[in-house]
């Protein structure tokens, strides 16, 4: 396999909890949103991280483009690590790292035409002049399936499925080879969802552009992704290739989470989770899902298992592996 055009190793963010008085005093723990995370995303290809709402798919994603400043661990892209660069030093790569936002709606400038949002990423790239970048959105507007009447609208005047399209657009104005798509297709209806999950597959081949598409929903994740990395409370708990995640589910969770997809042919499921997440602080101890695990051991309970390869591709961190 080629080199991984992203790598992240052993990536770390902790947030402050403070007490009553708030922080007119240190803060008397700090929560984990993510813990230890590495992985990595190849050129071409859409990497999939699925997990439920709260297990720092999201921080993970934002690390990447410096809009998190992670507490330790590595960033690497161009043989660059991403967490050292200053912001001069970041700048000339954000051309290469694009994101799409869950809510595109609340990061566009509601004053801005649409036209306006997506030259100005080439005005501060200095790309082109004034005529080739008017092409330039043209030729993009098409490319996502808008009109060029759009290019003098407001963000607003679109619906939900349009202003997705918009944020995509605006992530690819610039040529990048990463674009990080944050739950892009939470808010849409089934059959949107659809089109703008085919639509990225196409630009995906036609510029050879790599995704790392996060999202809680599997059913997604499967239908685009070609590797899976599945995360509980912070922490990378499986991953594989698509069809042998499904096919050879191993972690107790990423069963869990299968089972959870909608299927009116299941008469009741093999695993079910009760419970609430618990809070994952400094003291916490033993693996991360021991307290929803039907499965858990006393091991399990006293100490966090760590990330191995059982097979070619295919890492899990669960001690009933051991065995």
């Amino acid at each position: 396999m080629s080199e991984p055009l992203l790598q992240i190793k052993n990536l770390q963010k902790k947030y402050p909890i403070y007490g009553p008085l708030g922080k007119l005093f240190p803060p008397v723990n700090h929560m984990r949103a993510v813990a230890d995370v590495s992985l990595n995303v190849y050129e071409g290809e859409t990497y999939g991280l699925v997990g439920e709402s709260g297990c720092g798919k999201s921080t993970t994603g934002r690390s990447v483009l410096g809009l998190v400043k992670p507490d330790s661990g590595e960033i690497l892209y161009k043989d660059r690590d991403l967490t050292k660069l200053s912001d001069a030093e970041f700048r000339p790569l954000r051309s290469d790292l694009q994101m799409v936002f869950q809510d595109t709606l609340s990061s566009l400038n509601p004053r801005s035409r649409i036209g306006q949002l997506l030259e100005e990423p080439m005005v501060i790239q200095n790309i082109g002049t004034p005529e080739t970048r008017r092409q330039k959105v043209l030729d993009v507007l098409t490319m996502v399936g808008l009109s060029e009447e759009h290019y003098f609208r407001y963000p607003h005047e679109l619906s939900g499925g349009q202003v997705q399209r918009l944020g995509i657009a605006r992530a690819m104005i610039i040529n990048p080879r990463l674009i990080i798509c944050d739950e892009p297709v939470s808010a849409l209806d089934v059959s949107i969802q659809s089109q703008i999950l085919n639509m990225l597959t196409q630009l995906q081949k036609k510029m050879n552009l790599s995704l790392l598409f996060i999202s809680h929903d599997i059913g997604v994740v499967r239908y685009i992704s070609r590797r899976i990395g599945v995360m509980y409370l912070g922490t990378l708990v499986e991953e594989a290739e698509t069809e042998e995640l499904f096919s050879n589910t191993l972690h107790p969770y990423t069963r869990a989470l299968f089972e959870s997809i909608p299927d009116f042919k299941k008469k009741e499921r093999k695993v079910s989770l009760s419970g609430e997440l618990p809070q994952y602080t400094d003291d916490f101890q033993g693996c991360v899902f021991h307290t929803r695990c039907p499965y858990a051991t006393d091991k399990c309970r006293q100490c966090a298992p760590e990330m191995k390869e059982v097979k070619p591709g295919h890492r899990v961190a669960c001690h009933l592996m051991d065995k």
